[in-house]
């Protein structure tokens, strides 16, 4: 029996701990005969808290994982955390105070705060009912995954697919880092346009129009665009750069924008990404005049030891007392930041910084066939990936100037430069504490030899996920068994980064895509539909939520979302979800004080009604319908099991119902039984298609109302299937009787009658003697159920069944 409310809070956290206990969701590595279902769960970063965002996208997975089991799949669903990243070390370095410089007790700290992060976090998966393998859980910080990030890199290298080189390299100045492409947006800037006068060795002036007059003492050349009349007599002359007296080239190119400023801009290396390809393109001189902290280094001349900012402000004055800002103007524009998985969003430079790469180019073709082998749920972001893949230009810059993460496993030659990778047996390795493989240069000879220093990028570890949770050069069984993945779950917004990377470095190594299906979801936006943002005040915590509510009314919110789409929280959605659970509560307790013992088992002799046909037939449709959208992943067939639990179950079935219940006589032999039936068989099947949407009130009524005894958990029994008892023509009848009792209700309802109040008669008009049999053959249901002493059915003129009550 249950309470007369349901107590969410000692109910769930008493069944999380119980399937924990019995290993309801464990994978069976020992069952050959069901088929495996894998998911290639997204490793969370380790913030220490969840955000709305992890619940929608864990929310649609745990559906899925809950789903599979129940179609009879062994689920092969690890959670894994992704340990390493700038967030942990800024929060080390700034926040606690350790220099990066004490190595030892700085990765220590940042170990202990990923550690008491992940038990947080942890738990917070458990109160949304997380059922996942937590015996499969995996750290990308163990030494294990380590070894592994290293070994698929020794493999690359063996590939001829990782080099050293000195290149202009994306540059975070806060963070002292090289950083990916994908790492990066644009964020609007307010800013100023400088319009500059240079003198030239033609005796006249040319204006060029800038943003960075900082970065002045880095001229190499001034370019205009091949068509631009106003210049073609300075192109092949040169112009001379105030304050620095340098002369440099006036040359032409159609990247120039003949439309902004004067149509003339002035390269300076390396300013932006223009000015590194044509530098590269013109083969120009290169002076770099930045230090890898932001400050201008000597060959600034007299702004050296000044930050960009400084130096922007005493050029710009320096200049207006030159006589050379023609004038300047305010603008907005869009400026390339540090904006991925930090909250640095600093603007980023190009510094020229040794830096080690994955080759990109000899990958691409392969990548984009892999791409479209994939099963993309919602199918258009392919185009995402492919795009993506089509318009890079750059190789993967694999390598941090950080501390806490994944060493990257190679030596070098100082003289020569030749790589000299690690003995796999040796793995995992630190270069820049371990010892060289060999004591010599095996091109050169020399005895130079340098540890790298840099660790890897946060994607190239949590790149591996499939190869890692598969057993990929570990056990090989398990890795036949499970890899490919079946699913990839993640947003949008780390296409770039996490499901590129890992269909880059798992094709290559494997020769397969990594998963086979995509499921892709969008960002959680504020209740005002704006994005999250404390400045906005929008902000909405997982845990402020579960504080007044049930996770089964959060999880509700969660699963209304649409695949790839940005979607609000909303209070009301979780509001409408807390009145669900209260009236599959209700509604099951009403059917436990006429199902106690009973375990659904089918009378010999069955006397269905055709409400009953009706209610059975529904259910039928509905089971259909559901198996077939959570195979495609649209999780918003839970409306579908809501609406006809809410409405056609508890508002017009059980209503029905009430009078073979309660007045079994009146109804003849074998009534009650078979109200019985059809009543646990509707609420035991509408648990089944509700349980991987709301997990914990339906094991609780599995157990102490449906009286359980089949299996240990209502997540482990088989999905329904559609029962095929109901007749169709007495559905139909069945329908007509349920339309006639709802009009009937409402009638009395538009009248102000109580509807627990007896009338004297009900007429139901209907348009054919047909109709009349339909109605007759529940006439005692119908009249019972709105307490009418008397039920006419005559034939009228009418188009439909109509209904008058007095």
């Amino acid at each position: 029996m249950i309470g007369k409310r349901y107590d969410f809070r000692k109910l769930e956290s008493q069944w999380m701990g119980r399937w924990q206990k019995t290993g309801v969701f464990k994978f069976n590595r020992a069952d050959r005969k069901k088929p495996i279902y894998g998911v290639d769960n997204p490793p969370s970063f380790t913030s220490g808290t969840l955000h709305m965002g992890h619940v929608l996208n864990h929310t649609w997975i745990d559906v899925i994982a809950r789903y599979k089991r129940m179609r009879g799949y062994n689920v092969f669903f690890p959670i894994g955390y992704d340990c390493h990243g700038l967030p942990t070390e800024l929060k080390v370095q700034y926040e606690l105070g350790i220099p990066r410089e004490d190595t030892k007790r700085f990765r220590d700290e940042c170990i202990k705060l990923t550690k008491k992060n992940i038990a947080r976090m942890d738990e917070q998966y458990r109160s949304i009912g997380y059922s996942a393998d937590w015996d499969l859980c995996y750290k990308t910080m163990s030494d294990e995954y380590v070894k592994m990030v290293q070994l698929s890199l020794l493999k690359f290298h063996d590939m001829g697919l990782i080099y050293r080189s000195t290149f202009p390299v994306l540059w975070c100045p806060r963070c002292t880092t090289a950083l990916a492409k994908s790492e990066l947006g644009y964020v609007k800037r307010g800013a100023r346009l400088y319009y500059i006068k240079l003198d030239t060795t033609l005796g006249k002036t040319i204006t060029i129009a800038t943003t960075r007059p900082e970065m002045m003492g880095a001229c190499v050349a001034v370019f205009v665009h091949p068509n631009d009349r106003r210049y073609s007599e300075y192109v092949g002359s040169s112009a001379i750069v105030p304050i620095y007296k340098r002369k440099v080239p006036i040359l032409t190119d159609d990247g120039v924008d003949m439309e902004f400023g004067t149509g003339v801009v002035y390269l300076c290396t390396y300013g932006d990404a223009e000015d590194v390809r044509w530098q590269r393109k013109y083969k120009l001189p290169a002076i770099v005049i930045l230090a890898p902290d932001g400050v201008l280094n000597e060959k600034a001349g007299p702004y050296a030891g000044l930050t960009l900012e400084e130096a922007r402000k005493k050029i710009v004055q320096k200049l207006k007392g030159m006589g050379r800002i023609v004038k300047d103007e305010e603008l907005v524009h869009e400026v390339l930041s540090h904006t991925e998985r930090s909250s640095c969003m600093s603007p980023i430079e190009f510094l020229p910084v040794p830096q080690w790469f994955i080759k990109i180019d000899p990958l691409r073709k392969g990548l984009l066939r892999a791409a479209k082998k994939i099963e993309w749920y919602p199918d258009f972001m392919v185009g995402r990936l492919t795009d993506w893949i089509d318009a890079l230009d750059w190789d993967w810059i694999i390598s941090r100037q950080r501390v806490f993460g994944t060493p990257i496993p190679f030596w070098y030659c100082e003289d020569c430069g030749e790589i000299i990778p690690p003995r796999e047996e040796d793995l995992p390795v630190d270069p820049a504490v371990d010892k060289p493989p060999t004591k010599a240069c095996p091109k050169c000879g020399s005895k130079k030899l340098m540890g790298s220093r840099d660790i890897c990028d946060c994607w190239v570890d949590s790149s591996i996920t499939p190869l890692f949770i598969t057993g990929w050069e570990r056990e090989e069984r398990l890795f036949k068994r499970t890899y490919p993945m079946s699913l990839r779950p993640q947003g949008y917004e780390i296409i770039r980064t996490w499901l590129f990377y890992t269909v880059l470095r798992c094709l290559k190594l494997t020769g397969e895509i990594p998963f086979k299906d995509a499921l892709i979801n969008g960002m959680v936006a504020g209740p005002d539909g704006r994005k999250m943002s404390k400045s906005f005040g929008n902000v909405i915590e997982p845990d402020e939520v579960l504080s007044k509510y049930p996770a089964d009314a959060l999880r509700q919110w969660a699963v209304l979302a649409t695949h790839g789409m940005d979607y609000p929280f909303s209070w009301k959605e979780v509001e409408a979800g807390q009145k669900m659970l209260t009236k599959i509560w209700n509604a099951s307790r009403f059917a436990a004080a006429h199902l106690k013992g009973y375990k659904g088992k089918r009378p010999k002799v069955l006397k269905l009604t055709p409400l009953d046909h009706w209610i059975l037939g529904r259910l039928d449709g509905l089971i259909e319908a559901v198996t077939e959208d959570l195979d495609e992943y649209r999780f918003n067939t839970f409306l579908k099991v809501r609406d006809f639990f809410w409405h056609e179950f508890c508002d017009h079935y059980l209503e029905s119902v009430k009078p073979r219940l309660y007045q079994p006589e009146d109804f003849g032999r074998g009534a009650y039984e078979a109200a019985c039936y059809v009543l646990y068989t509707v609420l035991f099947n509408s648990m089944k298609l509700l349980a991987p949407f709301v997990p914990f009130i339906t094991e609780e009524i599995y157990h102490n109302v449906l009286n359980a005894s089949e299996r240990e958990s209502i997540h482990s029994l088989d999905w329904s299937k559609p029962l095929k008892i109901a007749d169709p023509v007495k559905a139909r009848a069945g329908k007509v009787a349920r339309d006639v009792i709802a009009e009937a209700r409402r009638l009395k309802s538009v009248k102000g009658i109580p509807l627990s109040r007896r009338m004297a008669s009900v007429t139901v008009t209907v348009p054919s003697k047909k109709v009349v049999n339909a109605v007759t053959a529940s006439s005692r249901e119908i009249a019972e159920t709105l307490g009418a002493s008397e039920l006419k059915v005559v034939v009228g003129d009418v188009k439909e069944v109509t209904v008058q009550i007095a």
